[in-house]
């Protein structure tokens, strides 16, 4: 008799929720897309269980990721009218550009000024 199991990951989007701060982007109220990864046991190609669950949030204005805390990210997964609390995210990819205080224009990472309107982005 052979048996045929193995491990498989996935993937699962859990929609936009809105988050009244991100550190990268000066505290503006965005809706972010929210991801939950899983690792899978399966049996036959048939998964029987999920294991290994972990829930990220990405910003829309600056692509930077977070890690949001796994009962957090439960709660997010039950209510999908619930809004991110910004107290349980840890950031695991930076930001690929930034965003100017003042005007919202994308900027490149290395910028000290906004090329837009002249403000510090120290």
């Amino acid at each position: 008799m052979f048996l045929i199991f193995g491990i498989t990951n996935g993937a699962n989007d859990l929609g936009v929720r809105k988050c009244g701060f991100f550190s990268c982007c000066a505290g503006h109220e965005v809706m972010a897309a929210v991801t939950c990864t899983f690792q899978q046991f399966t049996l036959f190609f048939i998964p029987l269980f999920r294991f290994g669950k972990r829930y990220f949030v990405s910003c829309p204005n600056c692509g930077t990721v977070y890690e949001v805390r796994k009962d957090e990210g439960q709660r997010l997964e039950r209510d999908y009218a619930a809004e991110i609390n910004p107290d349980t995210l840890f950031i695991v990819q930076g930001a690929s550009k930034k965003i100017c205080p003042n005007c919202k224009s994308s900027v490149a990472p290395n910028c000290r000024y906004c090329p837009n309107c002249g403000t510090s982005l120290l």
